[in-house]
């Protein structure tokens, strides 16, 4: 399949041009070009644009994952050298983990495509209001990150000089300039593209991020009722549009996290594989260290991230109960009639993965130093892997000669995201009969009980005094695991932080029970300070790095920094 072509600019200056398609790409020298050479025409401006969609979170833990490891679900280790991303919470303003929202050189260069946009030469006018729309979607999804992780940020929808000092604007008033970009931009763009532009904005992704948006400012904002109704209506249009549906069954949920489940039905914003040029590295970097990761891969020094027992043993059972309330649990052999997704989300003990050296032979992955053969596998919790035991699976491949360059498509907002969004805005009104039937949509569709049949369960660990609500936050846990930061934004929005981040445990110590629900467990790390982690109500907001701080005078920290 086509993509369309990239180009990739530097602030106000294009120094490298690309123009790529799956079989072919081609270089030319940047120094040849400046700002008042380019610009100037519908092909130029459309190499602009496509450099822009550098804006997308990547497909690596830098890019994607970090706040993933800030929530109860999981943690990670040092890898080479790069720290633990926060998850140990020792964090400080000048953590360089925490920076990765604050995204002004991203947003200068948006400014400056949109200021040169109304003096270029178009053969086609409507293209130039979808590069608009294009443009704007992507500075309206960046403020909406940073309104989310930092609060009040200084709000520029024009280019400034390098000796500006904006000052920080409030929150809701940034909140509603988001809002407003993606209302005025939501029809200028198409339900869908062919396959020459496959990747590009669609109307459905706007609408996504506007719901997202809405839901993520419950934690803040003074009027939820109009963020629930906003929500809502968002998610009300995509359903109508019809161009999205649920993959269907298990194998489908699985297809999306590999290259045969790319140009899917439920895929609603994507960033694409385009092999040379936008690779993805989420394979390597989460591989166990003991499995295939490809002939030029050591094993030295590498921590993986890992799934805590807090997650793995509140994902039910296929009877729609936790494991502690279903009799039919056994300890003994506890990942058998589990909720189906657990398979595809982690590697658990007891699982053949192929063997680092020679993916053609397999060896079983064993983190309980304790039980004999784990010590030589590379992969026990005592030795540099994985900190709790239980590893990441989504978006691993092992068909690939190596894992340095992931060829599937990363996922950013999928359908069943649109679906439980949908419920939790019913359920945010009070609605819960509409809440139910597409919480159960999403539940049904990888063989899950209906919460209609058998009744909502009971959270009682990180719960918000909503049932109904609660309930859907436990299966956006169930479906997003691994994948995004859907964790994180609904640990922060319903202030759960002092409910569920504590010190993070692995897997049992039992060598006869690996699925002890009740015994003495590791510590991740096998460490009793690494992990050992407490909560401060000023994480609710991110800290301003230092250096922005330093160079701004007009910036103001937030409290508690």
């Amino acid at each position: 399949m086509k993509k369309f072509n990239i180009v990739i600019p530097t602030l106000f200056l294009m120094s490298v041009i690309w123009s790529c398609s799956e079989d072919f790409l081609e270089v030319i020298d940047g120094d040849e070009y400046t700002a008042d050479a380019l610009y100037q025409d519908q092909a130029d401006m459309e190499s602009a644009l496509n450099a822009l969609y550098f804006s997308l979170p990547g497909a690596d833990i830098t890019g994607n994952l970090v706040p993933y490891f800030w929530t109860d679900e999981a943690v990670h280790r040092n890898i080479n050298g790069e720290g633990r991303y926060g998850s140990d919470f020792n964090w400080t303003a000048t953590n360089a983990f925490l920076d990765d929202f604050y995204n002004y050189s991203r947003i200068a260069d948006i400014n400056f495509f949109l200021e040169k946009l109304p003096g270029a030469s178009y053969n086609d006018e409507s293209k130039r209001d979808q590069h608009e729309a294009e443009a704007r979607f992507f500075r309206a999804m960046l403020y909406e990150q940073m309104v989310f992780a930092y609060g009040d940020v200084p709000l520029l929808t024009s280019t400034i000089s390098s000796s500006d000092d904006p000052a920080r604007d409030p929150r809701e008033d940034v909140f509603n300039f988001v809002i407003s970009e993606l209302t005025e931009i939501t029809d200028m763009l198409p339900l869908t593209y062919g396959a020459e532009d496959y990747g590009r904005i669609t109307k459905g992704a706007v609408l996504a991020i506007k719901a997202r948006a809405y839901l993520k400012a419950v934690g803040w904002h003074s009027n939820t009722s109009t963020l629930y109704a906003g929500a809502e209506e968002a998610c009300a249009e995509i359903i109508d549009d019809g161009q999205y549906s649920l993959a269907s069954g298990i194998d489908g949920f699985k297809s999306l996290f590999y290259s045969t489940g790319d140009s899917n039905t439920e895929t609603i914003l994507t960033n694409i594989y385009i092999e040379d040029l936008r690779t993805h590295a989420l394979a390597r970097r989460l591989a166990l260290k003991g499995s295939w990761r490809g002939t030029e891969q050591s094993n030295s020094n590498q921590g993986r991230a890992g799934f805590s027992s807090d997650f793995i043993e509140e994902v039910q059972t296929i009877n729609g109960l936790f494991p502690k309330d279903d009799p039919a649990y056994d300890p003994t052999n506890p990942y058998i009639n589990r909720d189906p997704r657990l398979a595809v989300t982690a590697v658990l003990p007891g699982d053949l993965l192929p063997k680092n050296g020679d993916k053609d032979a397999f060896y079983e992955y064993q983190p309980n130093p304790n039980i004999s053969g784990s010590a030589g596998n590379n992969d026990n919790i005592g030795t540099t892997s994985v900190g709790t035991g239980y590893g990441f699976r989504k978006y691993i491949d092992y068909d690939l000669d190596g894992l340095d360059a992931g060829h599937v498509d990363l996922k950013l907002i999928r359908y069943s995201e649109v679906l439980l969004m949908y419920a939790e805005a019913f359920a945010g009104q009070g609605d819960d009969g509409n809440a139910l039937i597409y919480l159960d949509m999403v539940r049904e569709r990888v063989g899950m009980p209906k919460y209609a049949d058998i009744g909502l369960p009971t959270v009682t660990r990180g719960t918000t005094g909503n049932t109904m609500i609660d309930a859907i936050l436990l299966e956006r846990r169930y479906e997003f695991a691994g994948e995004g930061q859907q964790r994180w934004w609904d640990i922060w929005r319903y202030k759960l932080g002092d409910q569920v981040i504590g010190q993070v445990y692995g897997i049992p110590v039992s060598t006869t029970e690996p699925g002890d629900l009740y015994g003495e467990k590791y510590k991740a790390n096998n460490s009793d300070t690494e992990f050992a982690r407490v909560w401060n109500d000023y994480y609710y907001l991110l800290p301003i790095r230092q250096t922005s701080l330093d160079a701004n005078p007009n910036l103001v920290q937030n409290p508690g920094w």
